[in-house]
């Protein structure tokens, strides 16, 4: 069995969480037979004190 990796940011205003399932989503569309993801960093933005956006740099493991 092969694995390729792609990196990809995800984004969402809900959470670290829903940002790494942006990202699997979005990479969804097109890869196919994706098996992992590994959370390489996560961030966020911040606008007068509060976090606004959360970011999640990963890399997507799919059969290729």
């Amino acid at each position: 069995m092969h694995i390729k990796v792609s990196e990809l940011v995800g984004e969402s205003p809900n959470g670290w969480k829903a940002a790494v399932q942006a990202a699997v989503d979005e990479a969804s569309k097109t890869i196919s037979d994706i098996v992992g993801v590994e959370v390489v960093n996560l961030t966020a933005n911040v606008q007068n004190g509060r976090v606004t956006e959360y970011k999640a740099n990963v890399k997507i493991a799919h059969r290729g």
